[in-house]
């Protein structure tokens, strides 16, 4: 019975925060909105709510399956025409995130496993997954991927702007 009235605070959290953030035109507002309205519930309440590991599963699936519908053939075309810039862009954040990884782990002793996962680019669903899967710090990698995110989010539409005004 404690589990289902977790699930309905995390769920009504995150839909609250949702909407909220939704009606205030935050970027990212519906997946920034939930996470910092869990959040909020999490730190008022200071209890250990979390979804059930199966939802964590199911909801990549449906991001998967999201992912996956979205392709059509003439991804292909633009695949082919643009390989190089995207096949540069993510060797090149790997190798930063590498980097990264070395100087986070030399000056502030993070494991080299979890600073690699932490500073890789990728879904914070993949990532976090992989974590557990790998046995490194999962929270903290939850850490810099939300960070990471919310960051991306929030300061896209300023670099969009800013990038318009100088290319």
């Amino acid at each position: 019975m404690q589990q289902i009235i977790h699930l309905a605070l995390i769920m009504a959290a995150a839909l609250a925060g949702g909407l909220l953030a939704s009606r205030l035109n935050i970027p990212g507002s519906v997946i920034i909105g939930a996470m910092l309205g869990v959040i909020v519930l999490k730190l008022c309440l200071a209890l250990p709510l979390a979804l059930p590991r199966q939802w964590s599963l199911f909801i990549q699936i449906v991001v998967g399956a999201t992912v996956g519908s979205s392709f059509s053939v003439d991804m292909l075309g633009q695949l082919r025409h643009y390989a190089v810039p995207i096949l540069t862009s993510a060797l090149l954040l790997i190798i930063l995130g590498s980097v990264l990884a070395i100087v986070f782990t030399k000056f502030w002793g993070i494991d080299p496993g979890t600073a690699f996962i932490s500073t890789s680019p990728g879904a914070m669903t993949a990532m976090t997954g992989m974590a557990g899967g790998l046995n490194v710090d999962i929270f903290l990698v939850l850490t810099f991927h939300i960070t990471r995110v919310i960051l991306v989010i929030l300061l896209a539409p300023a670099i969009m702007r800013l990038s318009r005004m100088f290319l």
